[in-house]
């Protein structure tokens, strides 16, 4: 018999005299044999996860003598070198005998049906480990592939709850870290010029990585493990970490898993379950980057377009770079979904489009307008939206160009709509887009007043011209240092 036989068989026997069915098999024979104490030996008759002083005398060069002539199917009662009654049986499965179990001291020499019956029970102990063993193997066959169906379950959902690249990529490592168990992940994506990986993610539940950290320094192709395991296309795994390529057409980054949380060391089915994960991460990140190629398209077609509107009449279709943050930082600020938030994003680039064929005599007139003129403002807003609304892209984001300066109270156009029945995105814009005007100078109305007079005028009209929610937020959006940063752009 070679040395890994003689391995495989020693730790059958290791897992058998620890098993549930070796209890059960103690208890009865300690009742039929008088509370004897039970012990193990393996192939070569040395003790296994034996305590007690009795082991001592089991290792007599007599006693292993006499056991070794006996026969191997057969039990054998003896007296042990204290004079006291013992009794063996072979652990046998199949024709090899893979150890012995002894009892140790009996208080006199059992009958032989006594025996036999200690025999059944140790075959009944045996089926029942053998059975304990298969549904051990079965499970351990049947868990990774059952985390991964769940894996590419949970990745569908992320899938569908959001499109933002640096969302995404967080999510994901925080699910890799909880179904590989591990304390650490880091998630990389290749540059554009295929020559250098970027961490885009990196999540240790031991400390808070910052993004100023040297981890997230890029590594270049074929250095360190990541840098490897991207130029190679092919997984690595160790003790304790586990690197798998984000493969596309072509590798497009890695994500690794590093420590254990219960300090074991990872195995091939916990590098099934991360290859898994990464095929239907790879899915997730490329949807992400072709929503980030359509939104830099649909920004680009709608600066096009200011321009164009600009170019008739400067700052009058269009608002500055403040009124954007301003808009962005007030949704921010109100937990607006980020889909509404990219929506609310493109109708603060073109929040005054309706304006455009509104006559130049009027828009720059100075002072009030009158009813006459206020009428047909309200009546050219709508006209003018048909510039855009052919533009698939901005769709979602008509309502909130149409209805920005409706009032929180009805009494605004151009549908004279009431409280909450006004889109939250367009409440957004109401409020900055006053508070915008009456800071500024504008041909319509006389000097630019205070940033405080303002706020106090937007608190003013709290519950009538503007939405108190929005109001409150644009309150304690103030209060911020980074909000006069914005609003003295």
């Amino acid at each position: 018999m070679n040395e890994s036989e003689k391995k495989a068989k020693y730790e059958f026997l290791v897992k058998f005299s620890k098993s549930n069915s070796i209890t059960a098999f103690r208890k009865l024979c300690s009742k039929v044999l008088k509370k004897s104490r039970c012990a193990f030996l393996d192939s070569d008759y040395r003790p296994v996860n034996f305590v007690g002083k009795e082991c001592n005398h089991l290792r007599l060069g007599k006693y292993l003598a006499r056991l070794k002539s006996s026969p191997l199917r057969e039990y054998m009662v003896f007296k042990c070198s204290c004079n006291r009654v013992c009794l063996s049986f072979p652990v046998i499965q199949g024709s090899s005998v893979y150890g012995h179990v002894l009892f140790i001291h009996l208080k006199k020499e059992p009958r032989k049906s006594i025996i036999d019956a200690v025999r059944i029970f140790m075959d009944l102990a045996l089926k029942e480990f053998q059975k304990e063993q298969e549904l051990t193997k079965l499970y351990e066959t049947i868990r990774p592939r059952a985390i991964a169906l769940s894996t590419i379950h949970t990745i569908h959902r992320l899938l569908s709850s959001t499109l933002n690249m640096d969302e995404l990529i967080e999510r994901i490592a925080r699910l890799t870290l909880q179904v590989m168990r591990s304390r650490h992940c880091s998630i990389m994506l290749l540059d554009e010029s295929r020559k250098y990986l970027i961490p885009k993610a990196i999540i240790n539940l031991d400390k808070e990585i910052p993004k100023t950290d040297p981890q997230y320094k890029k590594i270049k192709l074929g250095v360190k493990l990541e840098g490897k395991v991207a130029k190679t296309g092919k997984a690595v795994f160790g003790r304790n970490v586990v690197c798998v390529p984000l493969v596309e057409e072509d590798v497009i980054g890695v994500i690794s898993a590093r420590d254990k949380t219960n300090d074991a060391p990872f195995d091939k089915f916990e590098l099934e379950i991360l290859i898994t994960l990464a095929e239907q991460a790879v899915i997730a990140v490329k949807n992400a980057q072709m929503y980030e190629e359509q939104e830099k398209m649909a920004y680009g077609s709608i600066k096009t377009l200011a321009a164009l509107l600009d170019s008739k009449s400067p700052n009058t279709f269009t608002h500055s770079d403040q009124f954007v943050k301003m808009v962005l930082a007030l949704a921010e600020a109100m937990k607006l979904p980020r889909e509404d938030i990219a929506n609310l994003h493109y109708a603060a680039l073109l929040p005054d489009t309706g304006k455009f064929s509104i006559p130049d005599e009027i828009l720059k007139k100075p002072g009030s307008l009158s009813s006459k003129e206020y009428d047909i403002i309200k009546k050219q807003h709508l006209e003018s939206l048909k510039i855009i609304e052919h533009l698939e892209f901005l769709k979602p984001a008509m309502p909130i160009i149409r209805h920005h300066h409706e009032r929180y109270d009805g009494a605004g156009y151009p549908d004279g709509l009431k409280g909450d029945s006004i889109p939250p995105g367009a409440r957004i814009m109401a409020v900055a887009n006053a508070f915008e005007a009456m800071i500024s100078a504008r041909p319509y109305k006389g000097k630019k007043i205070s940033i405080s007079q303002a706020i106090k005028e937007i608190e003013k009209n709290k519950g009538t011209q503007f939405d108190p929610e929005t109001v409150d937020a644009f309150i304690a959006a103030t209060n911020n240092p980074e909000f006069e940063n914005i609003v003295r752009l």
